[in-house]
């Protein structure tokens, strides 16, 4: 192959494996978007890969468990204890750990310096 050839052929991979990675970010962000979970913690989650957290509903105080495969949730287990409110609403990226004191809120991250803020049609 020539260098032009050789080039051209680089530049094209290039521009097919970044284009892919922005819209599977933006996928994967909507997919978390229509997470939800409100529930009162009385059991911790697990150290696990899955994330599972067994409450109650704050509202009708019936038994609840709240679980995702993703493993954004999974990054803050560590901060959830017995008593806390977590709080995801269908729609947002926040995830949100209301203690007695305080609330803990992590942001899900662009992707890539793209704007993940979800948007409603016209």
């Amino acid at each position: 192959m020539n260098e032009i050839t050789k080039t051209l052929t680089c530049l094209f991979v290039l521009i097919i494996l970044f284009s892919c990675e922005k819209n599977d970010c933006l996928k994967y962000s909507q997919i978390l978007s229509k997470e939800e979970c409100n529930i009162i913690v009385d059991l911790e989650p697990a150290n696990s890969v899955w994330f599972e957290i067994k409450g109650h509903d704050p509202i009708t105080q019936e038994p609840k468990v709240c679980k995702t495969h993703n493993r954004w949730w999974n990054l803050y287990a560590d901060e959830i204890e017995f008593g806390d409110t977590v709080v995801k609403k269908r729609g947002e990226l926040t995830f949100n750990i209301h203690k007695k004191d305080t609330i803990i809120t992590h942001e899900w991250e662009k992707c890539n310096d793209i704007d993940t803020t979800l948007r409603k049609g016209p």
